[in-house]
Order: C-alpha cells, then sequence, then structure tokens
C-alpha cells in the first residue's frame, strides 16, 4: 500500500487579478488520476488529503510522480503553478518522503519563486487501515517537527541592512567600506536620491546601480528582488546556496511627495518568506527640513498604511501581519538644538557648539534633542519599533569630498536610521551598528547595521491524537474608540484573520451601532482547521476593528495576539485568559483605544 498526503503549500504565484489563487494540487500513478479539492482564494493552501493506494508488489514503486499545481479557473483555462517531481524508489527499502519541496516550471526550472510544498509517502507491505495510516503520517510529522525544533533553537537569520542617501552623484567604484563581502546570507541595500550621470553602456541610473552593486557581491550572490520609486531603490541580495529558502516574494510603493502623488517622497517595500518566517524590508525618504517633524511621521504612517494594501494578505497592516518589519532610510529627522527652533539654519554658534560636541563624541547629548527618539517617546510614529544607539557622529550634512566634516547651511543630524519591529517570541539582535565614513560622495554618509532575525518552521497540519482545536473569543469590549462620523460616534464591528482559520469560517463580529465603547456579544467559536496544537502555538490572531458606513466600511484599527499566550499548558486541555491591548495603525497607537477580551483554547483529544 502506498500512502501518499499532500499538506499544504506555501507562497504559490498569484493566478488572479486580486493577487491569490484558487489552487489544487492533481498526480498520476500507474495511469489513475488522483487529486485535491480545490482552496479558494489563498496562496497558501492547506488540503490536508491522504491517499491510500493499492500496488501489487514494491517493484511498482521503481518510479518517479510528478504532482502538479494549477489555480483552478472556473471560465478558461486552468493555470500551471508548478511542480514537484519525487522519486518513489527509496520508499521499497523503508524510506520515507517527507517535507517540503520547491516547486518549479514545466522545464524543471525555479528561476521564478513558485512556493513549495509539503507532502509526505510511505510504502507498507500489508494493506493498512486509515488509522495506522494517520499515527504513521503524524510519525513522519514528528520525527520532521523534531529536525526542525532543533535546528530551530539555533534557527536565525543574519541580514546586512544598507541605507544610504546618494546625494544624486555617482557613487564610488569601491562599496567596501560600507558593504562587507560573502559574510551574510541576506543582504539589502536601500537608497535614496540615486539618480546621475550612468557609466556609458548603461540604458539608466537604476542598471548602472544594480550593475555597481552586482559586481560588489560578485557570483557567489544572485538578485532575489529589486524595486523603485523615482529615486528610491530597494535591492536584496541572497547568497545563490539559500536561493530556495525565500518565496513569496512581493514589492510595494508608496507615494508621500507633492499631493501624496509625486515620487519624490514615500517608501518602496520587498516582502518575502524565509522557511515560515514573514520578513518586510521598507525603505523610505521623508520630508526634508527641520520644522517638517510632524509631516515625517505622518509621512510613515501614509506609507505603512500604502504597502499594507499591497503586501502579504492585503487585509491587514504590516506591522501586525509580518513577523518583522525592517524601516530603513533617509528618514530626515533632526535635532532640535538649542533655540534653532524651526528655522532650516542654525546659527553660527549653535552650529560650532554641536560641532564641538561631535568632536568629543557627546553624542548622547546631542541625541537627547533628537526628533525622532523624541517623537518616538511620545507615541506619534513608530510605536513598538526598535533600533540601536548611534554611537558614531551624525550622517547629515556632510561636505562631499571629505571623510568627516559639517556645511553650515543645516545642524547635523542622524538622518540615515534602521529600526525593527518584531512579534517573535525571541527578540531581534543587533549584531553591529556603524557608519561608512570614508565614502564621501554624498552629503549623506552611508549607515549599516547587521541584524540577527529569529526564525521558525511551521509544524505539519495533523496530530493524530487530536480529534480537535476550538478557539473562542468572548468577552470582547472596545474603550476610547476615535469617532467616526458626524455625529462623534462609531458603527464598530471586528474581523478575525488568523492561519487557523477554516474556509468560509464566520469570522466577524455583529456591528454595534452609535458607540465609542462597544462590547460585542456574538463572536462564535472556531473549530481550527488543523489538529496540530504546536502549529497553532505559533500562529497569531489579528483582531480588525471596522466601522459600518451606509455605504461602505473603513478600518479604525488592528491588534494581534500571539497565541503562544493562550495555549493550554502542562497535559491540560483547556486554557481561558484575558487580554488587553492598544489598537494600532500605520505604525502608531489610535489614541488611547483599546480592546479587550477573553481568548479559549480548548484541545479535544482522538478516541483510542
Amino acid at each position: 500500500m502506498l500512502h501518499i498526503k499532500i499538506e499544504e503549500a506555501r507562497g504559490l504565484l498569484a493566478a488572479d487579478a486580486n493577487g491569490f489563487s484558487d489552487p489544487y494540487v492533481k498526480f498520476q500513478f500507474e495511469g489513475k488520476k488522483y487529486r485535491t479539492r480545490t482552496k479558494q482564494k489563498t496562496l497558501n493552501p492547506k488540503w490536508d488529503r491522504a491517499f491510500s493506494i493499492a500496488v501489487k508488489n514494491s517493484s511498482c514503486l521503481d518510479t518517479k510522480v510528478t504532482m502538479q499545481v494549477f489555480d483552478e479557473d472556473l471560465v478558461g483555462k486552468n493555470d500551471y503553478l508548478g511542480s514537484a517531481v519525487f522519486d518513489l524508489s527509496n520508499l521499497a527499502t523503508g524510506k520515507a518522503i517527507s517535507g517540503w519541496h520547491p516547486l518549479k516550471d514545466k522545464a524543471g526550472n525555479n528561476e521564478i519563486h513558485r512556493g513549495q510544498l509539503r507532502v509526505r509517502m510511505f510504502y507498507e507491505q500489508i494493506v493498512g487501515t486509515l488509522q495506522q495510516s494517520s499515527l504513521k503520517f503524524t510519525a513522519l510529522s514528528n520525527e520532521e517537527n523534531t529536525r526542525e525544533t532543533k535546528a530551530e533553537e539555533h534557527q536565525h537569520l543574519d541580514v546586512f541592512i544598507g541605507t544610504w542617501n546618494v546625494g544624486n552623484a555617482p557613487p564610488p567604484a569601491d562599496l567596501s567600506p560600507w558593504i562587507p563581502k560573502n559574510k551574510y546570507t541576506l543582504y539589502v541595500i536601500g537608497t535614496q536620491e540615486c539618480k546621475y550621470k550612468w557609466r556609458e553602456g548603461y540604458e539608466n541610473c537604476s542598471e548602472d546601480w544594480l550593475a555597481t552593486l552586482a559586481s560588489h557581491f560578485g557570483s557567489k550572490y544572485a538578485r532575489l528582488m529589486y524595486k523603485s520609486l523615482g529615486q528610491m531603490r530597494i535591492a536584496i541580495f541572497c547568497n545563490r546556496d539559500y536561493l530556495n529558502d525565500f518565496f513569496s516574494i512581493e514589492t510595494a510603493t508608496e507615494a508621500t511627495g507633492i499631493g501624496h502623488v509625486m515620487s519624490n517622497k514615500g517608501g518602496v517595500a520587498i516582502s518575502l518568506k524565509y522557511h515560515d518566517t514573514s520578513i518586510c524590508f521598507v525603505n523610505a525618504h521623508l520630508a526634508a527640513h527641520q520644522h517638517k517633524t510632524a509631516r515625517r511621521n505622518s509621512d510613515v504612517q501614509e506609507i505603512i498604511n500604502g504597502i499594507s494594501r499591497i503586501l502579504g494578505s492585503k487585509k491587514a497592516d504590516i506591522v501586525v501581519q509580518f513577523d518583522h518589519v525592517i524601516f530603513m532610510g533617509d528618514l530626515n529627522y533632526r535635532l532640535d538644538y538649542g533655540t534653532q527652533g524651526e528655522e532650516k539654519k542654525p546659527t553660527k554658534e549653535q552650529f560650532d557648539q554641536m560641532v564641538l560636541k561631535i568632536e568629543e563624541k557627546k553624542f548622547d547629548t546631542l541625541f537627547s534633542c533628537d526628533q525622532l527618539t523624541n517623537e518616538m517617546a511620545k507615541g506619534r510614529v513608530f510605536c513598538g519599533f526598535r533600533e540601536g544607539k548611534y554611537n558614531f557622529p551624525p550622517t547629515f550634512k556632510v561636505l562631499r569630498q571629505k571623510k568627516l566634516a559639517y556645511t553650515s547651511e543645516r545642524s547635523p543630524s542622524w538622518c540615515d536610521r534602521i529600526l525593527w519591529h518584531s512579534l517573535t517570541k525571541e527578540w531581534v539582535k543587533q549584531i553591529s551598528l556603524g557608519v561608512a565614513s570614508d565614502i564621501d560622495t554624498s552629503d549623506h554618509k552611508p549607515v549599516y547595521s547587521v541584524l540577527r532575525l529569529p526564525t521558525y518552521y511551521l509544524p505539519s497540519l495533523s496530530d493524530a491524537k487530536v480529534q480537535s482545536i476550538r478557539v473562542s473569543l468572548e468577552h470582547v469590549k472596545c474603550f476610547r474608540l476615535p469617532p467616526m462620523n458626524q455625529q462623534g460616534l462609531a458603527n464598530a464591528y471586528l474581523q478575525l484573520m488568523a492561519d487557523f482559520l477554516p474556509e468560509n469560517a464566520k469570522a466577524q463580529s455583529d456591528v454595534v451601532k452609535k458607540s465609542l465603547n462597544p462590547v460585542f456579544s456574538k463572536i462564535s467559536d472556531v473549530k481550527c482547521c488543523f489538529t496540530n496544537p504546536d502549529r497553532l502555538r505559533k500562529g497569531y490572531l489579528i483582531i480588525k476593528i471596522c466601522d459600518k458606513d451606509v455605504m461602505s466600511a473603513s478600518t479604525i484599527g488592528y491588534t494581534v495576539l500571539p497565541m503562544r499566550w493562550f495555549m493550554p499548558e502542562d497535559g491540560k486541555l483547556k486554557r481561558s485568559k484575558m487580554f488587553r491591548h492598544h489598537i494600532m495603525k500605520g505604525g502608531v497607537y489610535v489614541g488611547s483605544a483599546v480592546i479587550q477580551g477573553k481568548i479559549s483554547v480548548i484541545i479535544e483529544e482522538a478516541d483510542n
């Protein structure tokens, strides 16, 4: 008996205009065709479909099986999404096939990231019952989970992050003072004002800059993705040995310039998954000048809100849906030193005092005047984000062709920044944060950081010892919601988003009309679409708070709850726990609005 289980896929290609697919898997063995059900509107389908196929003897396994993934189109031809080929010959010796496998095109290439397919296969000489096969599949899952758990204990991704306002001047031929070679799996390079006279042989500045980076990294690295908006550019280069570990790669842009349309300011973003860890990188160029602090805060919110409509689930703020968000760029926050106020140019006395403190390395004294640090402390921007200590001189505004000297036209400032936000249990560790003072072609100095990002694997869907898992959400209340209509009230309701929600599940509350402190009474409990508690432990529940208008609906904000907070412990099968959280949107708290309630997780064991 040949047992095959098609569990799930991740990072599939989008086949429709809305960025989704309706995927199914089909394969053929000994002339007979098999297929899974079609899953609707997803790039990460969960089929969990088992096939038990009678075979005459083990010699029938001397063959290969091709699993093909298609998007079902009710009108036209089904779109081919990718395939994986499995050699069954080793199954006859008692070995099994278990784990993730990259999907390739029809020619067997995987230059385009088509996602991955998770399958399990084994062969037994006697006909097994369904229960026996499910136990064997669970055993294979446990073996895979054990391997991944051991790997996960030391699992992380070291990422080099670089940001530089190029100053509209050709960069130096040697980028080594800024970007070290052959040290990290992933390099993410964000640039601003990156428009200059390109070299002969290139058609535009973008081509020239990418060629400069490719030449610097060499043949060991490949460009994973690139995106630009006006003079803002973000490029990711990956060690070729790890290319198959990255998928679900998407890009987005948001302009915040004149009329919120012009691309002289704004952000460019690339999101991806490394194994099951989701990461979003954002490169931004915010409004300039001393007096534009509030505008810069607004730019950040607009960038986050804008790219959130494009990346990932497209239904939630990137800050609550990605495990890690890395925000870099010329953020243009200045120093409010002395009595300069909103004047663009400091007085000679103020400038001389700042330069003296820089020479004396009294960076902490100057940093106490840093606009971004103070705005974050007041909760006006980047709530929940972190950044390292900038123990080096300000990176703006420096004289070109000088190692580190400042022009009195502006206050010296740390305009070039790298921040991060994380949802994982383990904290991000900043390995280094520095400045490339020797690069002198711009009025900004390049900044770099190496971040060690915690990463993880998602366990398999099923556990044969568990019949079902239920998650209930009750006693939910919101307090101090912002007014959403002319009467100063809101018609609030909740939407739930989570990996464990089944298709067509009721994931929305009732509408509570005309209240800024709504109490929600109709949130039913949900039966998870998988039965592995360890899978649920690594998931998140995103609650979207919305306002219902006569003609449409608008988003008030979000909160995200790690399910590890609510899982039963010490062998228990049920746990209930209260939560109380800020409501966020665009990387800031929505006033003093909060949401509270109780989550219960109930595990029902399978009958022996």
